[in-house]
C-alpha cells in the first residue's frame, strides 16, 4: 500500500525530466531563480538571453540572430534610434536625451526636414511586387465567367441628348435638324413703379461715381514779385543800378539820363499793375465758370432729369429686337448708363435724325478721362465698361429697322419721350450755366 504513492511520484518526475529535455532541444528552456544556467551549455561563456530572436542574412551569407536590445551589434544613431549594424533593424527608440555637461542651452538641432524625418514608426513598408501582382491578375482573369459580367446600360437615343452648349469642335458639323433657339423673353416687360425707381436710383449712383467735382486745370505761370508794383522800390533799384554803372566807369553821370531812368521806372510799375489786374480778372472768371459748371452737374434737378433720360432709353432698348434675342446677362444696366453719359460728348441720333441724347459739353467735361488722376476705382470700372454700354445702345437702335411697324411702335414711343426729355435737359443745363 505504500509503494503506489512512490511509484506515482517517480512517474511525475520522469515526465518533468522529459519535458525539460524537450524544451532544451527547442531552445525554450526555463530555469528557476536558484538554478544554474550553465547547465544548458557544454561550454557556456554567456548567460541565457531572453526576448524574441530575429534571424537575418548578411551580405556574405552568414545567418545573424538578433536579440533586440541584448544584441551586441546594436548602436545608437543620430536619430536617437537603436539600430542593429548587421541586420539594419530598428530595435528601439531613445525618448530621453542624455545630459551633456558641454551643452550651453542653445538649440543646435537641424531645421532640415530630411534630418528630422528619420525612419517611420514600424519601419519601412515593403514595396509591392508588380510581377507577382501581374501574375495574380492573369490567374484571376481565367477564373472569371462570362455569366458574371454585367452588360452596361444602352446609351440614350440621340434625340434624348441635350444640345451642346458653346462652340462646336473643329471636326463637328452643326445639326441641320436642330430646333431653333428659343428667344429669351424680356424680363423687363412688367414695369412697375418700384422697378423704375430702383433703376433711377442706380442711374444716380452711376452719375455720382463718374462725374468729378473739382476739375484740375492746367498749371498757371508763377506770379511775379509783388514788389515790382511798388513805385518807390522800383525807383530805388533803378537809381542804384545807374549809380553802380557810373562808379564802374561804364557811363557818365547825367541828370537827363537820371530823369529818363525815373520815367522808365514809372512806366514799368504801371505795366506791372495792369498785368496783375488782368490776372485777377481772369482768375475770377475761371472760378465763376467752374462754379457754374459744377452747379450744373451736381444740382439735384439736373441729376434727376439725367437719370430719367437713362431709364427711358433703357426701357426703349429693352423692347428692341437686339435685347430680346441677346444672351441672358449680355447687357447690364450700369454699363448702359455709363455709355449714355459718355455719349453726351457727341450726342446720339436715330436714323431719321431724332436726337435722343443731346450734346452737353458742360456735363461731359466732368467725366474722367483715360488714366485720370482724379478718378476712383469705381469710376475706372464704369469707364472701362462704358464702351460695352455704347455698343449695346447702337445695336439696339439699329435693330429697330429690322422690326415691322407694329412691333417697333412701343420702342419708338419711348424714344420720342426720351428725345423730349433730352431737349428739356439741354435747356435746363444752359439755363443753369
Amino acid at each position: 500500500m505504500h509503494e503506489e504513492p512512490l511509484l506515482e511520484e517517480a512517474l511525475f518526475a520522469l515526465a518533468d525530466q522529459a519535458r525539460e529535455e524537450v524544451r532544451l532541444d527547442e531552445g525554450a528552456a526555463e530555469l528557476d531563480d536558484d538554478a544554474d544556467e550553465s547547465v544548458l551549455f557544454v561550454n557556456a561563456p554567456h548567460k541565457i538571453r531572453t526576448g524574441r530572436v530575429t534571424y537575418s542574412c548578411d551580405a556574405v551569407g552568414d545567418v545573424h540572430a538578433c536579440f533586440g536590445m541584448q544584441c551586441a551589434h546594436v548602436r545608437l544613431s543620430h536619430e536617437n534610434q537603436y539600430i542593429c549594424e548587421i541586420s539594419g533593424r530598428v530595435v528601439a527608440v531613445e525618448h530621453t536625451g542624455d545630459s551633456d555637461p558641454s551643452w550651453t542651452g542653445r538649440s543646435t538641432g537641424s531645421a532640415n526636414p530630411d534630418d528630422l524625418a528619420g525612419t517611420p514608426v514600424g519601419g519601412w513598408v515593403k514595396r509591392r511586387d508588380m510581377w507577382s501582382a501581374s501574375v495574380q491578375a492573369y490567374r484571376d482573369a481565367h477564373t472569371i465567367s462570362d455569366a458574371e459580367i454585367v452588360a452596361p446600360p444602352a446609351p440614350p437615343p440621340a434625340s434624348a441628348l441635350a444640345a451642346k452648349r458653346g462652340a462646336l469642335c473643329v471636326d463637328e458639323c452643326p445639326d441641320a435638324n436642330a430646333a431653333p433657339k428659343k428667344l429669351r423673353s424680356s424680363r423687363k416687360e412688367n414695369w412697375t413703379r418700384e422697378s423704375i425707381d430702383k433703376l433711377a436710383a442706380d442711374a444716380i449712383w452711376v452719375i455720382e461715381q463718374l462725374f468729378i467735382a473739382n476739375l484740375k486745370s492746367a498749371p498757371e505761370a508763377p506770379a511775379p514779385d509783388p514788389r515790382l508794383q511798388n513805385l518807390e522800390f522800383v525807383k530805388a533799384m533803378a537809381i542804384r543800378k545807374y549809380v553802380a554803372r557810373c562808379s564802374r566807369g561804364e557811363s557818365a553821370l547825367n541828370l537827363d539820363v537820371l530823369g529818363n531812368v525815373i520815367i522808365h521806372a514809372n512806366e514799368f510799375v504801371r505795366q506791372q499793375r495792369a498785368e496783375a489786374a488782368r490776372r485777377l480778372s481772369a482768375a475770377a472768371e475761371r472760378a465763376a465758370s467752374t462754379r457754374n459748371r459744377t452747379n450744373a452737374v451736381f444740382s439735384g434737378q439736373i441729376r434727376n432729369q439725367l437719370s430719367q433720360l437713362i431709364v427711358s432709353l433703357w426701357r426703349a432698348c429693352c423692347l428692341t429686337k437686339h435685347f430680346q434675342s441677346a444672351k441672358k446677362g449680355g447687357d447690364a444696366f450700369r454699363p448702359f448708363a455709363a455709355g449714355i453719359l459718355y455719349s453726351l460728348k457727341r450726342g446720339l441720333y436715330l436714323t431719321d435724325g431724332t436726337c435722343v441724347v443731346p450734346v452737353l459739353e458742360e456735363l461731359s467735361t466732368h467725366l474722367p478721362a483715360l488714366r485720370s488722376a482724379s478718378s476712383t476705382p469705381a469710376a475706372r470700372q464704369l469707364q472701362s465698361s462704358s464702351h460695352r454700354g455704347i455698343c449695346s445702345i447702337q445695336r439696339a437702335l439699329a435693330s429697330i429697322t429690322e422690326m415691322n411697324a407694329w412691333e417697333s411702335l412701343p420702342a419708338r414711343t419711348l424714344l420720342r419721350d426720351a428725345s423730349r426729355q433730352g431737349a428739356f435737359l439741354r435747356e435746363l443745363v444752359s439755363r443753369n450755366s
